[in-house]
């Protein structure tokens, strides 16, 4: 089925409606819904759930990325388009009241055959562990990582640390190489709110 985006100049503004795979080769700036989960642990580090996308995806498969993201279709309104992105991706219902936005994040990723040029509309949700998670076909894992480990890895600190399965509490080894390269300032940003948000608990 064709996915049509509404399409916006650099300050935001409104454009027009073209098809995704048209969107991405012309390098049109588009809205995208972006949800990050976070939680404390019991012995009190914060976490974030970083989403494995499935090998078969065409663009960063098999890389660590946003616990759940997508397209917002044109016409669509965002909170609907975000709870239905983190049921297909995820497989559970958040509510509205579940998600606080911290903001638009502007961000470009460029490569050879893509030209991704988002308008990122971030939202954070603290883990909901009393649901039962169901991966779509988009999606091989959802992994639990610590914030610190997952800092030091982005500033060169070290060179990996521990990611836990949610699915299967297996335990791996994450790289910097293994996550989708968003900028730095975009994790930065993404981290900053969520350390905020947890002092307030």
């Amino acid at each position: 089925m064709t996915e049509w985006l509404q399409v916006f100049d650099h300050r935001g503004n409104p454009l027009d409606v073209k098809e995704r795979t048209e969107v991405h080769c012309d390098g049109d700036w588009h809205e995208t819904f972006q949800c990050w989960l976070y939680e404390m642990d019991a012995d009190g580090q914060v976490c974030l759930f970083f989403q494995k996308r499935a090998a078969d995806k065409a663009e960063f498969p098999g890389l660590y990325d946003i616990s759940a993201a997508g397209h917002i279709e044109a016409g669509e309104n965002l909170i609907q388009a975000g709870r239905r992105e983190i049921y297909e991706e995820l497989g559970i219902s958040l509510w509205k009241e579940d998600l606080k936005s911290i903001g638009t994040y502007k961000e470009e990723l460029i490569s050879d055959t893509l030209k991704d040029r988002e308008l990122c509309r971030v939202y954070i949700s603290p883990y909901p562990g009393e649901k039962d998670f169901s991966l779509g076909n988009e999606v091989e894992d959802l992994v639990r990582i610590e914030i610190n480990g997952f800092k030091q890895v982005l500033e060169g600190a070290k060179g990996s640390t521990d990611a836990s399965s949610v699915m299967d509490d297996q335990k791996v080894r994450v790289h910097f190489r293994d996550f989708v390269p968003h900028d730095q300032e975009y994790y930065e940003f993404v981290i900053h709110a969520i350390l905020e948000e947890v002092e307030k608990l």
